[in-house]
């Protein structure tokens, strides 16, 4: 079965950062569209294995579900998702850490590096989750 406390934890953190890094390029007069684009691969992990794993029933190991033809569906479209997502969420901590330290050092950039910094641990936490449901046969 699917990491679920991980998993939890993660889509819990992902909306309360979102909503604050939001709520926070507002009142500082930031892009929202750059907010937005930063937080892409823990927001497309988050909807992904929600949609997988709560909304669907779906599960990380194929025996689980052997018995169910919509359940090996689901463990199929899990077994395609997970590289795109693993290799999205390592690209994406990378960049956010690239963000994070130019924000650092340059002078016109500072307002971004709370966004910077707390997105970068939230591509991380998404890269961790999604290493820990790695689908199983």
């Amino acid at each position: 079965m699917e990491n679920r406390t991980l998993f939890l934890a993660f889509l819990a953190t992902w909306v309360v950062h979102s909503l604050i890094v939001h709520i926070w390029a507002h009142k500082k007069r930031l892009c929202q569209f750059q907010v937005f684009v930063s937080n892409a691969a823990p927001s497309i992990v988050a909807v992904a294995m929600t949609y997988v794993f709560l909304i669907a029933g779906g599960a990380t190991v194929a025996q689980f579900v052997a018995g169910s033809e919509a359940g090996m569906d689901l463990w199929r479209l899990w077994a395609r998702l997970w590289p795109v997502l693993f290799f999205c969420t390592a690209i994406s901590g990378l960049a956010n850490l690239v963000w994070t330290m130019i924000s650092c050092l340059k002078k016109t950039h500072r307002k971004w590096i709370p966004i910077a910094a707390a997105t970068t641990g939230m591509s991380v936490f998404a890269f961790v989750t999604v290493c820990a449901n790695f689908p199983d046969a």
